[in-house]
């Protein structure tokens, strides 16, 4: 899978997610929900394991100062998403979420910025 169809793929589960957290529906805007976090979670951690020289993981203290949430980069090219956004990240995932999904090795090198790798 390449790099602009990583990107795509977990845009196109975040904005699910972002819906179903909307629902009016209590088992979608719980349990849906919450899946299809928790599955785009795991691809960010495979487009990192796919592409661990490019991508890494980067604290988004602008937006969350306390460090818990890691926005997904892959150097300094964008993505056009399917939608027509321009991306440059793929989507944020809480620190909680890539501690259970990596190992501490992998943590540490996947919170190195990677920032001179660019494709």
């Amino acid at each position: 899978m390449t790099l602009d169809d990583f990107v795509q793929r977990i845009t196109a589960i975040n904005r699910a997610w972002k819906t179903a957290g909307d629902d009016s529906d209590p088992y979608v805007n719980q349990h849906i929900a919450k899946q299809l976090q928790e599955q785009k979670s795991a691809w960010q951690v495979e487009f990192y394991r796919t592409y661990p020289k490019l991508v890494w993981f980067k604290a988004d203290l602008e937006n969350h100062p306390d460090g818990e949430v890691f926005s997904v980069r892959f150097g300094e090219r964008a993505v056009l998403s399917s939608d027509g956004d321009i991306k440059w990240n793929a989507e944020h995932i809480p620190r909680y979420l890539l501690q259970n999904l990596l190992t501490e090795t992998e943590f540490r090198s996947a919170t190195q910025p990677k920032n001179e790798l660019c494709l």
